[in-house]
């Protein structure tokens, strides 16, 4: 078994890094499977914009949603970070913005590892919620990380600190 550093050195996870702006300090961590940074790199800048989205396209509102996370905004429970119930409970949550959803888990508090990424409206159109979970789930089971490997609650507080 191993930690999240020991995962990040060996490239089974691998930490993203968001710029912050002066003055500002990390206060949470992102990490993420390599097939995540691949669709991030390489799939996200293709996606389009919703109505919804408004003025700013899928890859910055991941970055908008990326830098609140890391900087210890408050994450607004349900608008742009969810627990998603499923029985049994699988532990997975989602980041959300208007035209992208990113699922993956917190394996200790302040910590988000990112497994997938989609448009918010592939999803919605072919039922994929379940699927996502699923592979979530399946993919943190079959990590080598250290156990828990999840933080099994629910609660924004069992899984978020706020910096202010």
């Amino acid at each position: 078994m191993a930690t999240l550093i020991e995962l990040d050195h060996s490239g089974d996870l691998i930490k993203i890094d968001v710029e912050l702006e002066a003055g500002e300090q990390p206060w949470r961590r992102i990490y993420a499977t390599p097939d995540f940074v691949a669709w991030l790199n390489d799939e996200l800048p293709l996606l389009e914009t919703t109505i919804v989205g408004g003025d700013s396209d899928p890859l910055e509102q991941v970055d908008a949603i990326f830098h609140e996370y890391v900087v210890g905004e408050h994450m607004h429970l349900d608008r742009r970070f969810k627990s998603l119930s499923r029985t049994p409970d699988l532990f997975v949550w989602e980041f959300k913005t208007p035209d992208v959803r990113i699922f993956g888990w917190v394996p200790e508090r302040d910590v988000f590892v990112c497994c997938f990424g989609d448009h918010k409206d592939e999803i919605e159109t072919f039922s994929r919620y379940g699927l996502y979970m699923a592979r979530t789930a399946f993919r943190r089971d079959h990590l080598n990380l250290d156990p828990p490997k999840a933080i099994e609650g629910k609660d924004y507080d069992d899984v978020l600190s706020d910096a202010n």
